[in-house]
């Protein structure tokens, strides 16, 4: 028997079973999307992460701390070698004036102004408090550890916009799990400045800001969020002056954080800096701890994944089986006009084979969709928390060899039932015909 007759007998045979070829067919796509939109996904995860680290980022910055940052200390830092960026911390303390009442409500119908904030007759509003307002470069808030809850960061270029945490919430009488409340109030703020040795003598620098959103950071010990050019103005002013009372003055910077190039330049750049004077923080332990915790993440939906092919395999090798039974004397026949065992046997592996390259390759594609999909849904979230989304990565090896896996596996799963049927003698096959 040529070899193209087999392959006729095997695609006719697939046609004639073409119920059972398609369950088959099915088995082996959903283990084949299981394991490709499983291996996407943590290739992503993985590319993501390890990317953010490799370039730099909050999880490779160096946070640098001392008494003594001014102007000289940030430019001996910026000219060491492996810096990408130095980005100064300022932190200002001001006499926060919460508004009355603390949330903005719209009027609902009936009042003079529809924008007016109307406050609950029972809410005497919050006090006036002291509190430091963390001053950052708004226009690059991937190198700062914070993240958006609610609303937006203050423009660059702003003086009268700020962003309040949590603190500042419950400070304020605010529920923290209603945060967009608070958006579109205004603060007043006080930078204080002393003109005598007596702490009464102060004056006052007032100013109104705007909430423009709600955050959570860890850049600077404040309650309150600005661009860095409002809060040194008010820095400034604060610090013209000595402080009798200690409770306002402050070094020019409260911390730098530097950016290294690439990753493994920030334990050189760690020494350098320490060098210098200055007492620094890395977090290289977090940085190694995420790796490891990465590759058990690959491990674990891989093995999902293969989990998933080891089942539709036996699904294969079940169908072949009942195929070899119910061909019985058709195999009889075909022995018995001359066909070999590895003629036999070449058909029942062309089906197996059929079978797992469709499976295969619409599995591989259906998963590449999966995987999409759930990208899509990331991203929809990370954008709804200020964050950078991500794109998916779909290495060409990995959705590949999830085609080729499945196929070389419906294979390996049709072998025992073909190697049966290859076997079987042509008398017995006939049975009583």
């Amino acid at each position: 028997m040529r070899f193209r007759d087999a392959i006729g007998l095997a695609v006719r045979d697939v046609t004639r079973q073409l119920g059972r070829c398609i369950l088959t067919i099915v088995g082996v796509a959903m283990a084949a999307a299981l394991l490709t939109s499983l291996l996407v996904i943590a290739a992503t995860a993985k590319t993501r992460v390890i990317g953010q680290l490799t370039r730099g980022g909050p999880l490779a910055t160096i946070r640098v701390e001392g008494t003594d940052l001014d102007s000289n200390a940030l430019q001996r830092i910026t000219a060491l070698p492996g810096v990408r960026s130095v980005s100064p911390v300022v932190v200002a303390r001001e006499v926060v004036t919460p508004p009355n009442p603390p949330t903005y409500v719209a009027a609902t119908g009936g009042g003079p102004d529809a924008s007016t904030p109307i406050s609950d007759p029972s809410d005497h509003g919050p006090r006036p408090f002291i509190a430091g307002i963390v001053g950052i470069d708004v226009a690059n808030p991937g190198l700062f550890p914070l993240s958006v809850i609610a609303g937006r960061l203050p423009s660059p270029s702003s003086m009268t916009e700020v962003a309040v945490t949590r603190d500042y919430l419950e400070r304020a009488g605010v529920n923290p799990n209603q945060p967009a409340r608070v958006l579109g109030t205004q603060l007043e703020l006080a930078a204080p400045r002393f003109v005598g040795t007596d702490a009464d003598d102060i004056w006052g620098r007032w100013t109104r800001a705007t909430v423009v959103g709600v955050v959570a950071q860890e850049a600077g010990q404040g309650d309150l969020l600005g661009p860095a050019g409002m809060v040194l103005a008010a820095h400034r002013f604060t610090n013209s002056a000595p402080d009798p009372t200690g409770r306002f003055a402050s070094p020019p910077y409260a911390a730098f954080l530097v950016e290294a190039q690439t990753l493994d330049r920030v334990p050189a750049l760690v020494e350098s800096i320490s060098r210098l004077g200055f007492s620094t923080s890395a977090p290289q332990s977090l940085i190694t701890t995420v790796q490891r915790y990465l590759h058990v993440v690959v491990i674990v939906l891989s093995s999902i994944g293969l989990i998933a092919l080891g089942i539709a395999a036996i699904g294969v090798s079940s169908a072949m089986l009942g195929a070899v039974r119910e061909r019985r004397r058709e195999i009889g026949v075909l022995k018995a006009i001359g066909a070999r065992d590895r003629d036999v046997l070449s058909i029942f592996l062309f089906e197996a084979f059929v079978q797992g390259v469709i499976g295969g390759f619409v599995g591989a594609a259906i998963g590449w969709a999966v995987a999409r999909l759930v990208a899509a849904v990331v991203n929809s979230y990370l954008e709804s928390q200020g964050l950078v989304g991500v794109r998916p990565v779909a290495p060409l090896a990995a959705v590949v060899g999830s085609a080729v896996g499945a196929t070389v596996l419906a294979m390996v799963a049709g072998a025992v039932p073909a190697l049966r049927a290859a076997r079987l003698p042509a008398r017995d096959a006939i049975g009583s015909l």
